[in-house]
């Protein structure tokens, strides 16, 4: 494993993480969770720096936004510790470890609250987001009795059949803040790790003109293909410079409305409203299983975690798929995702190196 940047579990990807750092030229601090891991360990999430403090532009990588997620970003930030590259003049690069260190310790890809934490970055003072569609669909996604497998699957894919890609799509990933237990629960305020990395943007992105940021996910997408997606107007400069940064990526419009988006509540549009810099933000996904085997997959630990004395084999079983369906035990997938990931590492750190801010993002 000393070689494989893949670590088995949150408690061995965070001490191997630290351990680069500490023999490296980065700072650490750790804001520790009011909660422990399933072995009693602690929880924490990590804030790796390396580059000037003053720096005006940053670059900042995410790991387990998405808790169970996070293996493949962990191994992308300690493939990059380890690469140690020379950073251009000016240019920092900020490490968040465990963005949802309860999800990433538990094998979820929700917080301790069972928020999708993608969902949670909403005004919690304004009214709530509505998702009418979302009704049709919960017998389905929160059953009281599970259904094997491979006929939960037959029944999304004829879900999705008769409601259609898009609508389909909005009713299951739009967020939904009125099932607490619900899979896809927005939640009902800010969560910890909403709270704490709003925290950290302010604290580490004060001086900043310019900030890149990466969120790393798995599950959506061809398999070991790593997608760039980024939302941005016609008109936004960074359009056009991304494009040249990155080559070609996934790029939708920002939408008008609750009604016209997909997703809503996500953590690279709280980043844009916590800090005064110009945010470039941007989501690495990679693609594992097929949708519904993913969705399946969610729907059962959602399961699991209403269950109040599951059987220890249906519990494994669960878990399994769950790993299965965001971090894939395949060598082949795991070196397709630490190459695109220094790949696109490398890409973002030459573009914010030769930008030229006030010419570039007037």
């Amino acid at each position: 494993m000393s070689d494989n940047p893949f670590s088995p579990d949150y408690a061995t990807a965070r001490q191997r993480l630290l351990a680069a750092a500490a023999g490296a030229d980065w700072s650490h601090r750790a804001i520790m969770h009011p909660e422990y891991g399933p072995s009693g360990e602690p929880l924490a999430l990590d804030v790796l720096r390396r580059g000037p403090a003053d720096a005006n532009r940053v670059l900042v990588i995410n790991s387990a936004t998405h808790g169970a997620e996070g293996f493949s970003g962990s191994a992308i930030q300690l493939a990059l510790i380890q690469a140690a590259p020379v950073l251009p003049d000016g240019v920092a690069l900020l490490l968040i470890h465990g963005v949802n260190p309860h999800g990433f310790a538990y094998l979820r890809r929700v917080t301790e609250d069972n928020v999708d934490l993608n969902r949670n970055f909403i005004d919690f003072t304004a009214p709530l987001p509505t998702n009418s569609m979302y009704r049709n669909l919960s017998p389905t996604v929160n059953p009281i009795v599970l259904d094997d497998s491979d006929a939960l699957i037959d029944r999304l894919e004829s879900l999705r059949i008769d409601m259609g890609d898009l609508p389909f799509m909005k009713a299951l990933s739009g967020g939904q803040y009125d099932d607490p237990a619900g899979i896809q629960f927005g939640g009902a305020g800010s969560t910890w790790s909403r709270r704490t990395i709003e925290r950290i943007w302010r604290e580490e992105l004060g001086a900043a003109a310019v900030v890149v940021q990466l969120d790393v996910h798995t599950g959506l997408g061809p398999r070991g293909l790593g997608m760039l997606m980024m939302a941005a107007n016609p008109d936004e400069p960074h359009r056009t410079l991304t494009a040249d940064w990155f080559g070609p990526m996934m790029v939708s419009a920002r939408p008008a409305s609750a009604e016209q988006t997909v997703l809503g509540g996500y953590l690279n549009a709280g980043l844009e409203r916590a800090v005064a810099a110009w945010v470039i933000p941007m989501t690495l996904e990679f693609g594992t299983e097929p949708l519904a085997p993913v969705i399946a997959a969610v729907i059962a630990d959602n399961w699991l975690h209403r269950q109040v004395d599951p059987a220890p084999d249906v519990a494994r079983s669960i878990k399994g798929c769950i790993r299965a369906v965001f971090d894939p035990q395949d060598d082949e997938w795991r070196a397709a995702v630490l190459a695109r990931g220094a790949q696109v590492l490398g890409q973002a750190l030459a573009g914010l190196g030769t930008l030229d801010i006030e010419k570039d993002l007037p």
